[in-house]
């Protein structure tokens, strides 16, 4: 066992009069005189989880900006809207749900909204939706949206990958190009990467840098400051939590006289959907006392049909949805090491907010022997865990390569605001939007001049494909309705199609409605998809190894495909194509025809035909 001391971080007096306490932490202090000085462009407000980042927000809302709150999570988003509420603010959550109106209408409904309400929550997603001309919106009135803020705020910056960061990133563009709002990214665990991404976005008409700016939460001595996270003491096991459930169940059956329910108080954060459904399930079937007192969610539960989690439970069971903005006091935490020191971190963050906590840890490797039984210091512990977990590096060339494909799609969709977007999106010198504005013009009027051939049609099929998902900021999926045993009871949610039917033994039924998946028993433990048919490769592409083979199958079709045109404009084209399927991850833009199962079973997602998968 190896126990984690406490944090602190320092504390002066607010001056500035806004902080319930009378006082704020240095940090705070130090985000409201930059604010104030007004020099920057963009700051990177960088501070551990729990250490008061939405104070910082409060400022800005406290002096009566229009301010845009941009979060990764539903759940947190609801979260920092009751705090809102409660510190007397009157924000607005704006998402596709609350969204009542069709067509042209929804249209007007959100660009209401946005005009209306100064204090905006909401996801990424809407204002990528409307880059990528998702609405129907004939006047493209609707991109004056980016116009409207003082300040934009993307809070848990960190949550997001090369795909959704090249949409960001766009984002970013139009919103400081058509004004002179100022952005914040809030991460308690942020990327140098970021940084140097940054300087893709080119504002004004000199076409600079952003300006940045770091505040940073720095920890000092207990007797400087005060503490914002409590000592942890830690046991380390190797495996995964479903490994070790027995062991589990014997210490929560120890402790359940104890657990006083109202509110989470154990938490347990999974790598995978599918061992937090199955561990949720097993409680139920074998330890029906601990059952009682669990809850559970995860994605399967965000869209399910029917009641809502009961987070009055004291125990929780969940996944990286939990990573960001759970704020409960957990003081006894079963978790897996994640996928990433950053994503480990997040995790770890969620015990010893409000008290000293016990936290079991089940790592990949042996991290047993890296901890000597001893205490340690917080930075410390980091520090030595970003060896057992790994680090994950930003792929800066494919979020460039995304970055200006995207800005290239929305130049190119526009009839009354395409000169205005491409001054908004200020290219920079070398590498940029025209170079895909060239790519998309050479591929069209490849059909103009009669140079079609079998390959090049495929080729322009699966570019339209990558097109149609660099519109949404996640790329595309198939979303249907799952029937799945939850506890005790059988519930109905919508998920995508692949990662269910992948993950676990499932039939697909035909109803008057469309398609249902259920989850049925099965000894098998997968994976479940062999293969499936895409439109535009000719043959069947193994869908374990889909990312390879995408890459070689593309790039197979691509050297056919441009054999109609000129030597130079060959290199040109495949240069491009490659760059893209480099960049680009499969499961963002495939949409099969069919899937074939591991049981040779084929479900046909045609319309008329769909063969008895059952």
């Amino acid at each position: 066992m190896v126990i984690v001391g406490e944090v602190h971080l320092p504390v002066v007096e607010d001056t500035h009069n806004f902080a319930p306490s009378g006082k704020l932490r240095l940090f705070q202090k130090e985000f409201v005189d930059c604010v104030k000085k007004n020099k920057t462009d963009v700051i990177q407000l960088i501070a551990p989880t729990g250490a008061g980042k939405t104070l910082c927000f409060e400022y800005l809302l406290h002096e009566g900006n229009k301010v845009l709150l941009i979060y990764p999570t539903n759940a947190l988003i609801h979260s920092q809207m009751e705090r809102f509420k409660k510190r007397g603010f009157n924000p607005i959550y704006i998402s596709a749900k609350i969204l009542s109106k069709k067509g042209y209408e929804r249209t007007q409904e959100l660009y209401g909204l946005i005009k209306r309400f100064d204090i905006i929550l909401t996801n990424p997603d809407i204002f990528q939706a409307i880059i990528g001309d998702m609405y129907v919106n004939p006047e493209e009135n609707l991109i004056q949206s980016f116009h409207l803020f003082e300040y934009v705020i993307y809070d848990e910056f960190h949550a997001y990958r090369e795909f959704e960061l090249s949409g960001i990133f766009t984002q970013i563009s139009l919103f400081q190009n058509m004004s002179s709002c100022k952005v914040i990214l809030s991460s308690a665990t942020p990327k140098s990467e970021i940084i140097e991404l940054l300087n893709l976005v080119r504002i004004g008409e000199d076409r600079h840098a952003p300006i940045i700016e770091n505040i940073s939460a720095k920890p000092c001595y207990m007797e400087e400051g005060e503490i914002i996270r409590y000592q942890t003491k830690v046991e380390f096991h190797q495996g995964n939590i479903l490994d070790n459930i027995k062991d589990i169940a014997d210490v929560l059956q120890k402790i359940i006289g104890e657990i006083k329910p109202g509110i989470p108080q154990i938490l347990f954060i999974f790598d995978t959907v599918k061992d937090s459904n199955k561990f949720f399930n097993l409680l139920y079937k074998k330890f029906p006392e601990i059952y009682e007192l669990a809850e559970k969610d995860n994605g399967y539960d965000t869209n399910q049909i029917g009641e809502t989690p009961d987070f009055t439970k004291p125990i929780l069971i969940s996944t990286n949805k939990s990573e960001v903005g759970l704020d409960y006091p957990i003081k006894m935490l079963f978790m897996e090491d994640g996928f990433s020191i950053d994503s480990f971190v997040q995790r770890f963050g969620r015990a010893a907010r409000h008290e000293p906590a016990d936290c079991y840890i089940y790592t990949k490797k042996e991290a047993n022997p890296v901890f000597p039984d001893e205490t340690i210091v917080y930075q410390d512990f980091l520090d030595k865990m970003s060896y057992i977990t790994g680090e994950y590096n930003i792929r800066t060339k494919s979020v460039q390569t995304l970055f200006t494909f995207r800005q290239a799609i929305a130049i190119e969709n526009s009839y009354r605001r395409k000169e205005d977007l491409i001054s908004y999106f200020a290219a920079g010198s070398g590498y940029s939007y025209k170079l895909w504005l060239n790519f998309f013009d050479v591929l069209n009027k490849s059909n103009n001049d009669g140079l079609s051939n079998p390959n090049l049609k495929r080729l322009k099929l699966l570019i339209d494909d990558i097109k149609d998902g660099c519109k949404s900021l996640r790329g595309r999926s198939l979303r249907y309705p799952v029937y799945y045993t939850r506890g005790h009871e059988i519930r109905q949610t919508m998920y995508d199609l692949l990662s269910v039917l992948n993950r676990v033994s499932a039939i697909v039924e035909r109803t008057n409605e469309g398609l249902i998946i259920r989850e049925i028993k099965s000894e098998e433990t997968g994976p479940f998809i062999s293969a499936i048919k895409l439109p535009y490769f000719p043959d069947l592409m193994d869908y374990q190894k889909r990312r390879e083979q995408f890459n070689e199958k593309t790039d197979n079709i691509a050297k056919k495909a441009v054999d109609v045109f000129p030597e130079k404009q060959q290199g040109f084209l495949l240069a491009c194509i490659r760059s893209l399927y480099y960049s680009i991850e499969p499961d963002r833009i495939m949409l099969p025809d069919e899937i074939i199962l591991w049981n040779k079973k084929v479900i046909s997602l045609s319309e008329d035909v769909m063969d008895d998968n059952r």
